[in-house]
């Protein structure tokens, strides 16, 4: 008799899974607790049920075929329902969560979530916030391992965002140049990308998704002049810090009237790059309990 769904199981899916994302059966064994040949045995028997061969060798580990590639997004979402299926049974059975973790960046922690995150607290008592700060690509990592339920992102385009991720937007901000006081283009009431070409620049390194957009930009307007770039960091915090200490223009995403701008001078880039939106990320697939949907909900106002 032919082998189909009846012969599946959660488990089976899972090691599938966790063995596709570590490209091996080593990794996957740290992560799973499993031994290597149940791993294996879990694959072959996934590799009977559908007669395809999800995985081939390279060197030490293994590497998805076409076919792995396929059944990996159609079981992400599916594994990502069931996991959170016994989270909203509980809530409807009146057991309330007692935490919702949330990973996000400097900037945003320091700038806008303290009156929405206080007011969460303030109706939701019993649940504790686990908060951590990490650049967009680890937030999203941490969101797929289970370590946070979502993540707090600019908006990332489509080529960074991580497969088997959903987002939502929550609100707009836009691009800034962040000038030392008393900068001569302080003086301007507009800022342009070709005003900046020639300052010393602070930017996000080339992994930050205002980075990519800024030389996306830069190479539409032809603006051909190389950029001087004399530092790169990893959070608009740290970019405006360097440029209060004098080392040059800064470019990050952000508010006019934020508790980072203070002591600077800000000049819209929106005309040049356009606006950016902060989202909310959680892993495809995943039913959101009611108490992080009024976190989100607190977060959009």
């Amino acid at each position: 008799m032919e082998l189909r769904a009846e012969s599946l199981t959660v488990q089976q899916m899972r090691t599938f899974c966790s063995v596709y994302e570590h490209g091996g059966y080593s990794n996957a064994e740290r992560h799973l607790g499993l031994s290597g040949p149940t791993m294996w045995e879990h694959v072959k028997t996934l590799e009977m049920i559908y007669h395809q061969v999800f995985f081939e060798r390279s060197g030490r580990n293994v590497r998805p075929t076409s076919e792995g590639h396929v059944l990996y997004q159609l079981l992400m979402p599916l594994l990502a329902s069931i996991e959170s299926s016994f989270e909203l049974i509980r809530e409807q059975a009146g057991d309330t969560p007692t935490q919702v973790s949330l990973v996000t960046g400097v900037r945003m922690m320091m700038e806008e979530l303290g009156v929405p995150l206080a007011k969460f607290r303030k109706s939701n008592a019993n649940v504790k916030l686990r908060l951590m700060t990490s650049d967009n690509q680890t937030a999203q990592n941490f969101v797929l391992e289970g370590k946070a339920d979502v993540a707090l992102l600019i908006e990332p385009p489509p080529a960074i965002l991580a497969k088997g991720l959903t987002c939502e937007r929550l609100y707009p901000i836009e691009y800034l140049a962040v000038l030392p006081a008393r900068h001569r283009l302080g003086k301007l009431p507009e800022v342009s990308l070709a005003d900046l070409v020639a300052e010393p620049l602070i930017l996000g390194n080339q992994n930050t998704v205002g980075r990519q957009q800024l030389e996306q930009a830069v190479f539409r307007l032809g603006l051909n002049q190389p950029l001087s770039v004399v530092a790169e960091t990893d959070n608009s915090a740290v970019t405006v810090a360097c440029v209060r200490a004098g080392m040059g223009v800064g470019v990050i995403a952000g508010k006019h009237d934020g508790n980072l701008t203070r002591h600077v001078t800000t000049r819209s880039l929106a005309k040049d790059l356009g606006i950016v939106h902060i989202v909310a990320a959680y892993r495809t697939g995943r039913s959101l309990t009611q108490v992080v949907h009024r976190l989100l909900g607190l977060l959009k106002q």
